[in-house]
Order: C-alpha cells, then sequence, then structure tokens
C-alpha cells in the first residue's frame, strides 16, 4: 500500500492536486448557484433595511 502513496505523490505533487480539488468545488459550486431559480411568488425588498418579502 505504501508503494501506490509513493507512486502517486511522484505522479501527482501535492501543490497540483490541491489545485485540481479546489477548481472541481469551484466549478461545482458555480453550476449550483447558476442552475438556481427563485420561486415565482418571491419579491425583493422595498428598502435597504426593510427584510419583508415573500420566501
Amino acid at each position: 500500500m505504501t508503494r501506490i502513496y509513493r507512486l502517486l505523490h511522484q505522479l501527482f505533487p501535492a501543490k497540483f492536486l490541491a489545485i485540481c480539488v479546489l477548481s472541481i468545488t469551484l466549478i461545482f459550486n458555480s453550476a449550483v448557484f447558476t442552475a438556481y431559480q427563485p420561486p415565482s411568488d418571491q419579491k425583493p425588498p422595498s428598502g435597504y433595511s426593510d427584510s419583508s418579502g415573500v420566501r
């Protein structure tokens, strides 16, 4: 088992793996936010300090 870990560390340095994981996370999160559709009865707040609105 340690041979596999050693081989993986030689082929894929830690910095490369970290960049891949962060990139995949960012892509996934942006895809989720893009697909969000607010409910049709949702209204924006009437003012900056007013948080009223149908949720």
